[in-house]
C-alpha cells in the first residue's frame, strides 16, 4: 500500500520518542504524563495496524526494521529504575529465599526472623504481609534469574526477554502454518505488551511466551512439547487453564501422562504440609477485588467461591465450543476463553490481559485487541491512591473500558448478520 514505509516510521520515531520520554521522566502510573506518553503509543500502534490489516504483504525491509522498532521501544523503559511498589520485588524476594533453602509458600516476607533474607531493594515491599500467589513455575523462574544476579533490574531485563522470545516464536509460527509475518507487529507493538513488560515488567510475560509455544508446538504436530509449554503457561500463572479442553484428542494418552507428571514434579518441591502450593489464590476470590464487575455481581447474588467457578466455567465451556468448531491453530479459539474467563474474575489488572495478547491477530479478536487499550485508563487508581483515595475503579473509566469493547464486538456482530446487498452478492460476468 503507497505510503506505508512513511507511516510506519514516523509512528515508530514517535513511539520511540514516547518511551524514552517515559524512561527519563519516571512519569507515574496514572498521571496526565504517563497517560499522554502511553496515548502517543497507542495512536502509532493503531496506525500501523490499519496497514498491517490491510496490506499484510510490505517488503523484508520494512517488517525487519518494524521488527528492530519494536525492541528499541522496550530498550529505554527496560533499563529504568524499578519502582520499590513493583512487583518485581517480590519476585525477587522469592527467588532469594529459594535459593536460602526456604519454601516461598510457608513464610511471609513481614516475618521478623526472616529479615536476614532481605536486601534494601525488598525490605519494604507493599505485599510484605501477603503470601505469594505465583505458582511453581513463576516461582523457579524467579530462582533462575536470581542466581544469574540478585536485583530488580535482572529481573525486568529477563521478562524482557521472554517478551522477545514470544515475537520470535509468533514470528515463526506465523509462517509455518502461511500467515503473513507482518501480524508479529499485532503483539510486537501492542502499548499494553510494551508498558507492562518494558516499563512494569510483569511475570505475565513468562506466560505469555509459554502459550504462544503451545500454540506453535501443537501446531507443527509436536504435542509433547506443545504439552509442556501448556504445562508451563498454567503453572505460571493459573489463566490458561481453561484453554485445556483445546488439548482433547490433540495430544496423545502419553503426552497427557507427561503433562500430568510435569506438573507434579513442578507442584511437589513446594507442598507445606496438606495444602497444594496454591499460594494466596484462595486470598484473592476471598478478598481481594478489582475492576471485575461481572465477578462482583455474581458474588452479591451468591458467594465468592461460586463467582470464581463461574469464571473458570465460562472458560472452559469457550474452549470447549471452540475445540469442536474452530482449527488448533485459529488465534481466536486461544484468545477467546482466557478473555471469558478474565472479564469474570475478581481481579482484572492490565497485565493480565497479556496472556491473550500473543492471540490479537485477526478481526475475530479485534475486540480484545481493543480491550487492551481500553484497560490502560484505570491506571488512574494509582494516581488516586497516591493521594488518599479507594483502590476502586470509578464508574466512569469502567464505563468507557468495558463500553468500548462491547460497542465494538456489537458492531461486528451486526454486520456479520447483516444480508449481503445485491450487488456484493450478484454475478460479476
Amino acid at each position: 500500500m503507497p505510503g506505508t514505509p512513511l507511516i510506519v516510521i514516523v509512528a515508530a520515531v514517535c513511539y520511540l520518542a514516547a518511551m524514552v520520554a517515559l524512561a527519563l521522566t519516571q512519569a507515574p502510573l496514572g498521571t496526565p504524563l504517563f497517560f499522554a506518553l502511553a496515548g502517543v503509543g497507542v495512536l502509532a500502534y493503531a496506525a500501523v495496524m490499519v496497514r498491517v490489516w490491510r496490506a499484510p504483504s510490505p517488503s523484508r525491509n520494512l517488517f525487519l526494521s518494524a521488527l528492530a522498532f519494536a525492541v528499541l521501544f522496550r530498550a529505554p523503559i527496560a533499563v529504568a529504575p524499578v519502582s520499590p511498589d513493583n512487583d518485581m520485588i517480590r519476585y525477587l524476594w522469592d527467588g532469594r529465599i529459594q535459593r536460602l533453602g526456604i519454601n516461598p509458600y510457608a513464610v511471609l516476607p513481614s516475618d521478623p526472623q526472616l529479615q536476614w533474607t532481605h536486601t534494601d531493594e525488598t525490605r519494604d515491599m507493599p505485599s510484605a504481609r501477603h503470601r505469594t500467589p505465583y505458582p511453581p513455575a513463576a516461582q523457579l523462574f524467579f530462582r533462575f534469574v536470581v542466581g544469574l544476579h540478585d536485583s530488580s533490574r535482572a529481573m525486568k531485563l529477563a521478562l524482557v526477554a521472554c517478551d522477545l522470545l514470544t515475537i520470535l516464536v509468533l514470528w515463526r509460527w506465523l509462517v509455518a502454518t502461511g500467515r503473513p509475518p507482518w501480524l508479529t507487529m499485532a503483539y510486537a507493538w501492542n502499548p499494553l505488551v510494551v508498558l507492562e513488560v518494558g516499563h512494569s515488567g510483569h511475570i505475565d510475560a513468562l506466560g505469555a511466551l509459554w502459550i504462544a509455544a503451545a500454540i506453535h508446538w501443537l501446531s507443527r504436530k509436536r504435542t509433547a512439547l506443545a504439552t509442556v509449554a501448556f504445562v508451563l503457561a498454567v503453572t505460571t500463572k493459573l489463566l490458561p487453564i481453561v484453554l485445556a479442553p483445546l488439548l482433547w484428542r490433540r495430544i496423545s494418552r502419553r503426552d497427557a501422562v507427561l503433562g500430568g507428571a510435569l506438573l507434579v514434579l513442578l507442584y511437589l518441591p513446594f507442598m507445606a504440609g496438606p495444602q497444594v502450593a496454591l499460594g494466596g489464590v484462595n486470598n484473592v476470590v476471598a478478598h481481594v477485588r478489582f475492576n471485575g464487575p461481572i465477578f462482583m455481581a455474581i458474588r452479591t447474588a451468591t458467594n465468592p467461591t461460586v463467582a470464581a467457578a463461574a469464571a473458570v466455567t465460562v472458560g472452559l465451556l469457550a474452549a470447549a465450543w471452540c475445540r469442536w468448531k474452530l482449527s488448533a491453530d485459529n488465534p481466536a479459539a486461544w484468545a477467546w476463553p482466557m478473555a471469558l474467563a478474565l472479564v469474570a474474575a475478581p481481579v482484572v489488572y492490565p497485565w493480565y490481559l497479556l496472556y491473550v495478547t500473543p492471540f490479537l491477530l485477526t478481526s475475530a479478536t479485534l475486540p480484545l485487541t481493543v480491550w487492551t487499550v481500553s484497560i490502560l485508563p484505570v491506571y488512574v487508581v494509582w494516581e488516586l491512591a497516591g493521594r488518599g483515595g479507594a483502590w476502586v475503579v470509578p464508574g466512569t473509566i469502567l464505563s468507557i473500558e468495558y463500553g468500548v469493547v462491547l460497542t465494538v464486538a456489537s458492531v461486528m456482530m451486526w454486520r456479520r448478520r447483516r444480508p449481503a446487498s445485491p450487488v456484493a452478492s450478484g454475478s460479476t460476468e
